[in-house]
């Protein structure tokens, strides 16, 4: 039952336009913390999950108030060497450019959402798509897979592309 609800509301979160969530930052932080629920780490599992994201902070300041309540932890990051720690990561467009934070999308056990096309062809586990009025997201399975992570059946029915 639990599994169904969060279900719903990443669908819900994916298919409401824009105009009706309180906010696109808000929307991309519950996006990347509903990744977390429909993935596992098949090969060293994190006890506790660290949440980082790479330059956005309003998309942080809205997952840490998601996580607050759960117990969870987040980080804002401004370089990529404090990064060691991060369980799951989340890079903005912005910073996409940048090739020091490329070499973090092939770090084992760190599962990966990025924001744009450059960094997702790069090697991430999801990548945001902004379209008017609402969020998708594409999924990388061959990567996620070969990186030992399982990804719900449920999630992958609702990605745009999936490579």
């Amino acid at each position: 039952m639990k599994a169904l609800r969060l279900m719903l509301m990443l669908v819900l979160s994916c298919t409401l336009p824009l105009s009706a969530q309180a906010d696109e930052s808000a929307l991309k932080a519950a996006l990347l913390y509903r990744f977390v629920q429909f993935s596992q780490w098949s090969v060293n599992a994190p006890s506790a999950h660290l949440y980082c994201v790479a330059g956005d902070a309003k998309v942080f300041a809205a997952l840490q108030a998601t996580l607050q309540q759960n117990g969870e932890h987040s980080k804002l990051l401004s370089r990529v060497t404090d990064a060691k720690k991060c369980t799951i990561l989340y890079v903005s467009d912005s910073l996409a450019k940048e090739p020091q934070w490329h070499p973090l999308l092939r770090q084992s056990g760190l599962l990966t959402v990025v924001e744009g096309a450059e960094l997702f062809r790069k090697g991430a586990h999801f990548g945001l798509i902004t379209e008017p009025n609402r969020i998708s997201f594409r999924v990388n399975l061959t990567l996620a897979r070969e990186q030992g992570f399982h990804l719900s059946a449920q999630m992958l029915k609702l990605a745009k592309e999936i490579h």
